[in-house]
């Protein structure tokens, strides 16, 4: 035997485990880029867990396939030395993702900076033309939000990923000021919404809605956006979203709670004239809009129109559970909408109108009475204040407390806050503590 056979045999261990580092590297590198597993959580950890074990098995099967060649040392040799090229491959895989995706980021900039440039002009074939180059991610609503926004700097690039927003798109406009103004951000919407399903074009219109929330565009611009949103669905009675809701992809300009959120944009932008407007449109409200209209209610005037308009005043103040105690939110702002207010007459003119209506003054669903609220609310205010509040705005103050405080003190528990058997134990305690006050004392039995 001149061990010509056993050489031959060694080389063939070596070149075999030299490659089986590398190549499994590749396989577990073009996987991770081309899948989910770099964005999806718990597919990356069940992808470590297998890199970790295939890792640890190589050099386990190199053993093995060393000892039935009789080239043991060969195998691990060819093995270990694998480790340098594994890493070459590791970083050439990542190094080559990395331009595509640069080379992608660079062809959605350029795209989207095509729409912002098309809207700014108002070129409506220009801004469907740029809008149909989009990724398909970018759906109208979406890209309306981004291009209706104020830019963001390079640092956001990471976009939603890194909890910045889609304006991450767009270079940094000068001194943060809208990149198309509102009256062409409206044409931009018009272009957009033409010829889309209804969820889609709605999608659209609760972006232009949110930007001109942002950008507090006065209440002529309103008007024009409950037109846009009567011609997607002219026989509505209620301004409200038809399902099914096209909400996945409005980026920065996402409603979570859908209709709620679309009275309260109006309520707290406009107030009382935005809810007046809303109602000459043609429409009515939502349940699950009650909360958020009144909230932005500041006078009577305006909650008249809301009644006149069907408005059920007595629904929207009953409590349906915790985080929706309507009187509880409306008291907590009170003092800071006091201090606001150049009329504060008519934040008390409110509180007496709601407590007519049927609001309870007993414990909200925070455990706090409206009194113990209203009070709370006052300390904090007075903390902040940089003045003594004006004459009108204490005598405001004093009818809200005297209206949430009867004979100054805060109210007992009622049944809205409590069970009824707790009432009954109450109401037994305060009999028998009455009882024992009114009888008359007994002298004490002699021996």
């Amino acid at each position: 035997m001149d061990g010509t056979p056993d050489k031959t045999a060694r080389r063939r261990a070596f070149r075999r485990w030299l490659f089986a580092y590398p190549l499994a590297t590749l396989a577990f590198a073009v996987y991770f880029v081309a899948t989910q597993a770099r964005t999806d959580m718990g597919e990356f950890l069940l992808f470590v867990v297998v890199a970790i074990g295939a890792a640890l098995a190589v050099p386990v099967l190199a053993l093995i396939d060393g000892a039935r060649s009789r080239a043991i040392g060969s195998a691990i040799g060819g093995c270990l030395l694998g480790l340098a090229p594994a890493l070459l491959v590791f970083a050439g895989v990542f190094e080559v993702d990395r331009a595509y995706r640069d080379h992608q980021w660079n062809q959605e900039r350029e795209r989207a900076a095509a729409l912002a440039d098309a809207a700014a002009r108002g070129d409506a074939d220009a801004v469907r033309a740029a809008m149909a180059e989009l990724s398909a991610e970018y759906r109208p609503g979406r890209a309306l939000c981004f291009v209706g926004g104020r830019g963001r700097n390079e640092r956001l690039r990471g976009g939603s990923e890194s909890g910045g927003s889609d304006d991450w798109l767009l270079s940094e406009s000068d001194a943060g000021a809208p990149r198309v103004s509102t009256a062409r951000l409206f044409d931009a919407a018009e272009a957009l919404i033409q010829g889309r399903p209804r969820p889609q074009q709605q999608a659209v219109l609760a972006s232009l809605l949110v930007r001109l929330s942002e950008r507090d565009e006065s209440l002529s611009y309103l008007p024009g956006w409950l037109r846009l949103w009567r011609g997607t669905d002219p026989a509505a009675r209620r301004l409200t979203f038809a399902p099914p809701r096209d909400d996945q992809d409005s980026g920065d300009c996402y409603l979570p709670e859908g209709n709620a959120d679309l009275a309260r944009i109006v309520a707290d932008t406009w107030h009382d004239d935005g809810l007046r407007a809303w109602i000459a449109a043609g429409y009515g409200f939502a349940p699950e809009q009650g909360p958020a209209v009144l909230d932005g209610v500041r006078t009577l005037v305006g909650l008249d129109a809301l009644r006149a308009a069907g408005f059920d005043l007595s629904a929207a103040l009953r409590r349906s559970g915790a985080g929706d105690d309507v009187m509880f939110r409306l008291v907590y702002r009170l003092p800071q909408r006091l201090d606001e207010s150049g009329d504060p007459a008519t934040l008390a003119d409110l509180v007496d109108a709601y407590l007519r209506a049927g609001a309870e003054l007993g414990r909200t669903t925070y455990g706090e009475t409206l009194c113990e609220t209203f009070d709370e609310g006052e300390r904090k205010q007075a903390n902040i204040r940089n003045a003594a509040p004006a004459a009108t705005r204490a005598a405001a103050a004093q009818r809200i407390r005297l209206a949430l405080c009867p004979q100054g003190q805060p109210p007992a528990p009622t049944s809205s806050s409590t069970s009824a058997h707790e009432n009954q134990l109450e109401a037994a305690v305060q009999a028998a503590q009455d009882a024992a006050r009114a009888a008359p004392e007994r002298p004490a039995p002699t021996p």
